[in-house]
């Protein structure tokens, strides 16, 4: 469990990167309540997470004959993540806190755990 845990980890930190990278940008260069950016940006990390997971994390399960099902209940994971992390950046700044950085950093802690389980023990279950 633990090795796939850390690979697991290390397909989302490229989809972190590419999420976050996105969020800072948006954020810079528009105007945009950032609640809902953040969850936006989230949503495009899970594409990006999901062709990751499918090739190097888990293995083929239930839904593999099924891949839009496949990727719907996979995006429906992210869907999840997004909210979290959109109340997340909703409840640190109702508290003060106003850095993108240590909003975002807060969300993934959060959401980690709880998308890797759905994802783990839902999407992917005969893994």
């Amino acid at each position: 469990m633990i090795p796939k845990i850390v690979k697991y980890g290390g397909t989302n930190s490229i989809a972190f990167a590419f999420d976050f990278i996105l969020l800072l940008t948006l954020d810079y260069l528009f105007d945009l309540n950032r609640s809902i950016l953040a969850g936006l940006c989230y949503l495009s990390g899970t594409i990006v997470s999901y062709l990751l997971a499918k090739n190097f994390v888990f293995n083929a399960g239930w839904l593999d004959s099924k891949p839009a099902v496949e990727f719907s209940a996979y995006f429906l994971g992210g869907v999840l993540g997004s909210i979290i992390t959109s109340l997340i950046f909703a409840v640190s700044f109702a508290y003060g806190v106003e850095n993108i950085v240590i909003q975002k950093f807060i969300a993934t802690f959060f959401s980690f755990f709880t998308i890797y389980a759905y994802r783990k023990y839902l999407v992917f279950k005969n893994d």
